[in-house]
């Protein structure tokens, strides 16, 4: 079934109706460039290494034999398995890595050898199409270009300028150039993932995401990653890009959003926690403050009352003031409380006359429906009266209207009694069609029925609603009445500060320091008041509701994709054991969960990778690589350039039974797909000699440049 987004944008409104709207969910996920983003179909292109050349010259510290040795290395490479059988540390290693030095624009040759390799040339295919990288690594920066062509000879400077796609003098822009052709060609792109910094007391969240040569370690299998089936932590995003299921990027873009949210709502905490706490000391130092200050206040107050005692004065002047300031209060409530009141009766009174115009027209109407319906009945009635009616005699001449004159009336079409032609008689009336119109009259009279009924009803509710509202704001002006004059109030107010001050003014002990203090306290109480109400710190009032969306997201997605995917992977396990097997290991099965999880049956148990003995990881990760290729092949899905350098597949503890079978499987591949995949080995394995046409075969004790 084809995913369909609006729907699955409605089931998401439907859980979260309430608190996201569709657009907002719409906005939030933003999803519309990535939900069509990914195909399991292969892009039906393959990557083939064509021929390899470097040169340079040994250098050592010591006087070795190797010292000043000039390097001139040059190779064809075919379709289908080639071999490189040598020494161990005789070389071939370094082979591999100039080639990803080449396709990827990374170093990882030892420093010593780096230094030895003056020129890199590579020449590549993609399907028919060939093309050709150029390092010059003989200075301290690289020069590097990737041609539009085949070239199998070092370009001076400027040669071949034309047939450039791009040169570059940096690592940096080399990798970029490198990893933009190759994402373009296989149809990759970056799956991003999240990850804390490194840098030392940072609460940084990062984003990375998969380059080039993360997706080249599915092509380069390196004899040191042997223990790993995918490289490192995220190795599920390189299983997750070449496989292609459809849903993957939404899901991979998703859950970067959920991460980055829940690593702002773990910021929001724990600053909201940290403002708490400021808070708190801050009110700690000012209540400090202001306890001492009122303790020689009080001091100052205490030798100013032997004078004059304002205390019960200065009550009175408090209570007069907290009761003018209800008094304002309950004023202010009520008269927003009248003038919504009045509000809510207007509206009611417009609905009220919209409703009663209504009515008026809907009883008009009807009226007029049923004075219709009474014309047709009648008609219908007196119609039906003289139709029926038996004529016996003439009523002129009285004489006998017959049997056989009525039959005969009948079949020349003329009237019984005055033999007029009625076979046209405009008085003929369809009572069928008389007695259908008067059914739909009775029908629209009983819909305008209902619809008065309707209005009434809701005019009997708005009416109850008025009178509500009306006894309500008959109690609103009581209590209005019941308010105390402010006027009043504001004048005893200002006759008792009168008489403080007068008593003040006869006694002027200390009055300067008090009046400093008292403005301190006022400061004080301020900033106190302050801390109180000023809101407290909560970011984003809905970001775990958009945490709860996201991760319903992701979830309903990841069931999607793997439901839509089950048949693509259970290709691939069915492909995966069979591989397995024939690489001599003892699984029976191998299942691939929706996280893509990679688990094998063994003596009845299901392993991980990491659980599989040592001595069979190797063999468990190239009949999974192996697999991804034939899934392309065979079946049509799925990324894999369908190149494959697999560095010392003997390396691991690996008994008879596996070397028969590696050597089996390497004859069996190039035999079956030799024309359709390529495949680089390096191995120190004798054994594995003559096991196809395409091979260097070094001796013993030689190096391979």
């Amino acid at each position: 079934m084809k995913f369909n987004y609006n729907s699955f944008i409605k089931g998401l409104q439907k859980e979260f109706d309430g608190i996201f709207s569709e657009p907002e969910i719409k906005q939030l996920l933003n999803l519309d460039e990535e939900i069509s983003k990914d195909t399991p179909l292969s892009t039906g292109k393959r990557l083939e290494l064509n021929y390899i050349s470097f040169s340079g010259k040994k250098i050592t510290e010591e006087n070795q034999e190797l010292s000043d040795k000039i390097i001139d290395y040059c190779q064809e490479i075919y379709s289908g398995v080639n071999i490189w059988v040598a020494d161990n540390l005789k070389g071939k290693s370094s082979i591999f890595k100039i080639i990803k030095f080449a396709l990827t624009g990374e170093n990882s040759l030892k420093h010593n050898i780096s230094k030895w390799i003056d020129n890199i040339l590579v020449v590549f295919s993609i399907n028919d199409k060939k093309y050709t990288v150029y390092i010059n690594n003989s200075k301290r920066q690289i020069e590097a270009a990737l041609y539009n062509k085949e070239i199998k000879s070092y370009p001076s400077e400027g040669e071949f300028a034309e047939d450039q796609l791009f040169n570059c003098s940096t690592k940096d822009d080399f990798q970029a150039q490198l990893q933009d052709f190759f994402f373009h060609q296989f149809d990759y792109y970056s799956l991003r993932w999240t990850q804390k910094s490194s840098v030392k007391d940072s609460n940084d969240l990062l984003e990375a995401g998969a380059s080039w040569k993360t997706y080249f370690k599915s092509i380069f299998l390196e004899s040191k990653d042997s223990g790993e089936l995918m490289y490192g932590a995220q190795g599920t995003k390189i299983f997750q890009m070449l496989l292609g299921l459809h849903l993957t990027s939404p899901i991979n873009k998703l859950t970067i959003q959920k991460d980055k949210l829940m690593h702002q709502k773990g910021k929001q905490q724990s600053y909201i926690l940290e403002s708490e706490s400021d808070n708190v000391n801050q009110k700690a130092i000012l209540q400090k403050s202001l306890n001492e200050l009122t303790i020689k206040l009080d001091e100052i107050i205490l030798s100013e009352k032997e004078l004059f005692d304002s205390t019960a004065l200065i009550k009175q002047y408090d209570d007069l003031v907290k009761e003018l300031e209800e008094e304002n209060e309950k004023s202010f409530k009520l008269n927003n409380d009248l003038q919504d009141n009045r509000d809510q009766r207007s509206e009611i009174a417009g609905r009220k006359k919209s409703i009663e115009e209504e009515i008026y027209k809907l009883q008009k109407e009807l009226f007029k429906i049923e004075k219709q319906d009474v014309d047709i009945k009648e008609y219908l009635e007196i119609g039906v009266f003289f139709s029926n009616l038996e004529i016996t005699s003439c009523p002129s001449c009285s004489h006998p209207v017959t049997n056989e004159k009525k039959q005969h009336a009948v079949t020349a079409h003329t009237c019984a009694l005055c033999n007029d032609d009625v076979s046209m008689d405009i008085s003929d009336v369809n009572i069928d069609s008389l007695s259908a119109k008067s059914e739909e009259l009775v029908r629209l009279q009983k819909g305008l029925r209902l619809n008065i009924e309707r209005l009434k009803d809701e005019l009997e509710e708005l009416r109850k609603s008025d009178n509500n509202l009306y006894s309500l704001s008959i109690g609103l002006e009581h209590q209005k009445s019941l308010i105390k004059n402010t006027d009043e109030l504001n004048l005893k107010l200002v006759a008792v500060q009168e008489t403080i001050n007068e008593g003040r003014r006869k006694v002027r002990p200390r009055d300067l320091e008090k009046n400093g203090l008292i403005e301190e306290k006022a400061v004080l109480n301020f900033r106190l008041k302050q801390l109180d109400e000023n809101p407290k710190p909560t970011g984003d009032p809905k970001i775990e509701q958009k945490i709860q969306l996201l991760s319903k997201a992701v979830d309903q997605l990841n069931n999607i994709r793997f439901a839509e995917g089950q048949s693509i992977l259970k290709k691939l396990s069915d492909l995966m054991t069979v591989e397995v097997k024939a690489l001599g290991l003892k699984i029976s099965e191998i299942t691939i969960n929706e996280r893509f999880d990679i688990k094998y049956k063994q003596d009845g148990d299901f392993l991980s990778f990491s659980e599989i003995a040592e001595g069979e990881q190797l063999r468990a990760k190239l009949a999974f690589y192996l697999s991804l290729i034939q899934l392309d092949i065979e079946h049509n899905y799925g990324r894999h350039s369908r190149f494959l350098i697999i560095d010392s597949p003997g390396k691991e503890e690996g008994d008879k039974n596996y070397l028969e079978g590696l050597s089996k499987l390497i004859i069996e591949l190039e035999q079956r797909f030799g024309d359709k995949l390529q495949i680089l080995i390096g191995t120190a394995e004798r054994s594995l000699e003559n096991t196809v046409k395409h091979q260097k075969v070094v001796p013993a004790d030689t190096y391979v440049f």
